[in-house]
């Protein structure tokens, strides 16, 4: 099965604390996942995100063909719709972004609230690191796009 046949919950966020809410109640309970990733390492993907999006880490830069799209692909991802689901990642940054550790679910809940708070306060970059002068509005719904796309594959067991 493709990742856009998966079973995947739709969602919208509003704001970021509407992310932080929505991993605090699926965690409150039992979770699958429909995805490749379990409900910890999308949490720990996303704050990493936002952490890379403010500045406080550094990922690695993208490869020359990305930057070379990245112009004709800023529309289709800077918009209002939701993200498409299977965007396969340059393998640097696949190991950035989907570290393989151990790691608690309760740390990965931290990291995403430390990462919301520093995003909130210190707000993005002036120029995001992977698609470079974008406005403060266009990277928050970027963010929030990209963590109901992520957060739809967490599925509650909960009755």
């Amino acid at each position: 099965m493709s990742v856009s046949e998966m079973n995947r919950r739709e969602l919208k966020f509003g704001d970021m604390d509407e992310i932080v809410a929505e991993v605090e109640q699926l965690a409150a309970g039992e979770v699958t996942t429909s995805g490749q990733h379990t409900f910890t390492e999308i949490v720990e993907h996303l704050a990493l995100t936002h952490d890379m999006t403010t500045g406080k880490l550094q990922g690695p830069k993208p490869p020359w063909f990305i930057k070379l799209l990245m112009p004709f692909m800023k529309g289709s991802i800077l918009n209002d719709k939701p993200l498409k689901p299977g965007f396969k990642l340059p393998p640097k940054a696949e190991a950035f972004f989907w570290p393989k550790k151990e790691q608690s679910l309760d740390d990965a809940i931290q990291h995403l609230k430390e990462s919301v708070e520093n995003y909130k306060k210190n707000g993005p970059l002036e120029k995001h690191p992977m698609f470079g002068k974008i406005t403060k509005e266009q990277n928050l719904q970027m963010n929030l796009r990209h963590a109901a796309l992520h957060l739809g594959f967490v599925h509650s067991q909960s009755a």
